[in-house]
């Protein structure tokens, strides 16, 4: 074998590899107080009516499988605020959490469903 031919990619790899080691981490998001918690949940769940409106365009006869596709559109939905607000995920679940068990205010006034439907075997396979 030919060293030359393995010399150009034997220097990326240590470039890459010493870019690596030499990166510094990226910042730790602040932690999130409480007018934000209630902004982030206020965020998520005014959309929630229209989030299971869709869910059950998709899932018309399995409350199951419309709950867990209402439970990803909303995953979304908190990835997508948390980014735009530089907040960690988890303060935003949080914000969900706390809000619910505290019936925090929401914009759309409509009330949010807090169970779980049970599993059934699908009706069509």
């Amino acid at each position: 074998m030919n060293a030359k031919a393995w010399a150009p990619l034997a220097a990326v790899c240590v470039l890459a590899v010493g870019r690596a080691v030499t990166a510094a981490p990226p910042q730790r998001a602040p932690d999130a107080d409480d007018a934000l918690l209630h902004k982030a949940f206020s965020a998520v769940a005014s959309e929630e009516t229209a989030m299971r409106h869709e869910s059950a365009k998709s899932f018309p006869t399995e409350m199951w499988s419309r709950d867990d596709d209402f439970h990803r559109r909303e995953q979304e939905k908190v990835r997508d605020w948390a980014g735009s607000h530089h907040v960690r995920r988890g303060d935003v679940f949080r914000a969900m959490d706390e809000g619910i068990r505290a019936h925090w205010p929401q914009t759309n006034g409509a009330p949010l469903v807090v169970t779980v439907p049970p599993c059934r075997p699908r009706a069509i396979y």
